[in-house]
């Protein structure tokens, strides 16, 4: 369960979209992606910021669709799901099992890094709870050196 509250989000809108911008400006491709697990909270913050700065969604699932949108905690938050998925130019639909998810999201997340150049990490800084999660992540994109940016959500400290 994502601990992230809408008023933290709300605070990191604008420290992630000046990461955004910088990076679009310094991409050599003309076109960009974000590639998100669009879970919810800070996953699809960030999708929809990316999103409204230009640049193409690619969505990378632990699970097959409709086996993960039964991980939402409600109506309102498939609802948003299936929009930001809707909106995503491409969609990699993992075949993790749902009583085997510790594995499927560490999939997910090896998938993400597998396609990145760099890692934004909205995280609270505090070590892993569990397989798959932010912190095994950011500690796996350090392993393979991938660049991190690590925007805080920690309440005791400053966003980035």
């Amino acid at each position: 369960m994502n601990r992230i509250s809408q008023r933290q989000l709300d605070r990191l809108t604008p420290q992630v979209r000046p990461f955004l911008a910088q990076i679009a400006a310094a991409a050599r491709t003309p076109a960009l992606a974000l590639l998100s697990g669009l879970a919810e909270g800070a996953d699809r913050h960030v999708a929809q910021l990316a999103l409204d700065a230009g640049y193409a969604l690619h969505a990378v699932l632990p699970f097959a669709r409709d086996t993960y949108v039964r991980d939402f905690t409600g109506t309102a938050s498939r609802a948003q799901f299936g929009e930001l998925l809707g909106r995503a130019s491409r969609v990699t639909e993992l075949s993790g099992r749902p009583g085997f998810s510790a594995q499927a999201y560490r999939r997910a997340g090896h998938a993400l890094l597998d396609e990145s150049d760099v890692l934004l990490a909205v995280w609270d800084g505090l070590p892993a709870q569990g397989a798959g999660g932010t912190a095994e992540v950011v500690n796996e994109a350090c392993r393979r050196r991938i660049p991190v940016i690590h925007v805080s959500t920690h309440p005791r400290t400053s966003p980035v």
